[in-house]
């Protein structure tokens, strides 16, 4: 028998190798070779992620490696997001499977990524699963009824899940307060976001043995509350608690005061609040709040309190010196409209989950009450999110801000207004950022100098592949260097509103001489009569144009895209054969609707 050079290697070596590699590419390439190669990737059987795999990847998986793993899989990604439908092509294969557990026996997390509404079929195969994370699709809105069956499935079942992570990017989660009730005392880590802080309520009484509780409420309501905080209701073993915010009236000082003393076993506790009650900027509600936690050892909040006329900058003395009386370590810093109080230093490693922070390029000139806490290094901080809010700034105020984060994975900058446009000198390394979202500049005018920056240069984002922008933007950028090339991008996520105007063919193609390289692009625009005079020609020119294009989504809110080359079956396997080149249409997967088109390939 031929032994070949690889073969010879000891298993440490194959091992590390195996940690650059998918574990599609381990399984694929390794699988069945030799008893001894078996043995030795065995543990890379157990992680079932397929997700970014093209359409014939994810086959070659479900019928051929599938067979030999299926007894080992422990965890399984499913993912709508750079492959559309997959997770309903996953569940159609395994329609005759009662549930998941029959066909993965030793199955105990699923994750679900963009979750949609054709995918619903799937959450009665859940049972004895032990963590089941799903992130609801940005793209499209979920139905009423689609919310029930996840409140159902996942709140109102027998499944006796330890871990629940439910990400709905829009509107919250509402929960059925009508429906008798219904706990599961294995519940103990919860990540989710809320319409209500009724609905918060509603889960202490569903999950009474939590541990660990990430929750997000979206929004205020008016009406009666339908739920009340007791001490009755309250979790009796919860440890770690993070809330946040994003709508200004959804969480006053007063109702976080009212949760929190009815859970005195608190030991972490996070706050990220978008607020207008200043009692969140004294110090002395803080102490009161914290005096009735005798177990909390770690403090963290971040807090934006609205209350400037937009005229003058916000003075932060006076704040300053109500922490400093506290002993509360805390950043203080504003600009004319927001007041911005952090606890320092942003060491957040102590939680189990991704953790964010949301600053401006103002806390540059920020006051502090412990400067030797602030110097601390960021730790545990997987995203940022910088805004501001259309106020004139300098390249190196936001510079300022990302060297206290170098090793966030996500960067989220809104409403930019850089008034500088010189070349920039100073130093900055963001080694582990994987994507960028740049949303939006004022006028739709990217400052260049620094865009570039972030995108090009090798040395300080080395890791980057995702772009995140607003279509007005982008094409600014694009008309402003007509013979550049962003070659390391290989995601592109396009949003465009009103504001952005119409979608033209000319712009279309500019963009895509810009972007030759993208394996996955994905544009949401506001209305479909943005694009619909030349809907059919700038899809087959996007198609057409990316050689290395995996999946393409275009998705609208309002309006009807109109698709008369694709309207029946024979006329889509027409298209397929000329646009793609193809007689096997099997090898294309459309989706296509009245707000969506989207091939994966």
């Amino acid at each position: 028998m031929v032994v070949s050079k690889f073969e010879q290697l000891p298993d440490e070596i194959i091992l590390e190798i195996c940690l650059y590699l998918r574990p599609f590419d381990i399984i694929d390439g390794f699988i069945q070779l030799n008893s001894r190669l078996n043995r030795t990737i065995s543990q890379f059987r157990q992680n079932a992620d397929i997700h970014h795999l093209t359409l014939t990847q994810y086959q070659r998986w479900y019928l051929h490696l599938l067979p030999y793993t299926a007894k080992h899989i422990k965890k399984l990604v499913l993912s709508n997001w750079n492959s559309p439908g997959q997770i309903r092509l996953f569940n159609q294969s395994i329609k005759y499977y009662k549930t998941l557990h029959h066909l993965l026996p030793n199955l105990k997390q699923l994750r679900l990524i963009d979750f949609s509404n054709d995918d619903v079929d799937i959450l009665p195969k859940l049972s004895l699963i032990d963590k089941i994370l799903i992130d609801i699709d940005a793209l499209r809105p979920l139905l009423h009824s689609t919310k029930l069956l996840l409140d159902q499935y996942l709140f109102c079942s027998s499944f006796p899940f330890k871990e629940i992570r439910l990400w709905v990017g829009e509107n919250g989660f509402r929960l059925q307060h009508n429906k008798d009730l219904i706990t599961n005392p294995n519940l103990e880590q919860l990540t989710i976001v809320v319409a209500h802080i009724d609905d918060l309520i509603l889960l202490f009484k569903r999950s009474p043995n939590l541990l660990k509780l990430y929750a997000e409420i979206n929004s205020f309501t008016s009406d009666e509350p339908k739920q009340y905080a007791t001490a009755e209701v309250m979790p009796k073993k919860l440890t770690d608690f993070h809330i946040q915010t994003n709508d200004q009236k959804a969480l006053t000082f007063d109702d976080l005061f009212v949760i929190i003393i009815h859970i005195p076993t608190i030991k972490l506790l996070s706050l990220d609040i978008e607020t207008n009650d200043m009692d969140y900027a004294d110090g002395l509600c803080w102490t009161l709040l914290t005096s009735r936690l005798p177990k909390l050892t770690r403090l963290y909040f971040r807090t934006r309190i609205w209350m400037g006329t937009g005229s003058t900058f916000i003075d932060v003395s006076p704040f300053i010196e109500s922490f400093a009386r506290t002993n509360l370590p805390i950043i203080c810093y504003a600009d004319s409209r927001v007041l911005h109080i952090d606890t320092i230093p942003y060491d957040m490693h102590e939680f189990e989950t991704n953790m964010s922070v949301t600053s401006s390029p103002s806390v540059k000139y920020g006051k502090t009450t412990n400067n030797e806490l602030y110097q601390r290094q960021a730790h545990g901080v997987q995203s940022l999110f910088l805004s501001g809010r259309h106020e004139k700034t300098f390249i190196t105020d936001w510079l300022y801000v990302l060297n206290r984060f170098p090793c966030i994975q996500a960067l989220d900058l809104t409403s930019v207004n850089i008034i500088d446009q010189k070349n920039i000198y100073e130093q900055i390394h963001l080694p582990r950022l994987i994507a960028l979202r740049y949303v939006r500049s004022t006028r739709c005018e990217i400052n260049i100098p620094f865009f570039l920056l972030l995108v090009t240069k090798n040395t300080i984002t080395p890791s980057l592949r995702a772009l995140t922008i607003m279509y007005g933007d982008l094409i600014y950028l694009c008309k402003r260097l007509p013979n550049s090339t962003f070659d390391r991008l290989k995601e592109l996520w396009l949003f465009s509103s009103d504001t952005d105007g119409r979608i033209i063919i000319k712009d279309m193609n500019l963009l895509l001489n810009t972007f030759p390289y993208l394996r996955n692009f994905s544009f949401l625009m506001h209305s479909s009569r943005s694009i619909n005079r030349h809907i059919e020609q700038i899809i087959e020119m996007t198609l057409c144009s990316l050689p290395n294009l995996i999946s393409f989504r275009m998705t609208c809110r309002k309006g009807s895209f109109l698709l008369p080359s694709l309207v029946d079956n024979d006329k889509r396997n027409t298209w397929i054969k000329r646009v793609f080149g193809r007689n096997q249409c099997e090898h294309i997967h459309l989706i296509i609707n009245k707000k969506e088109i989207s091939v994966w390939k």
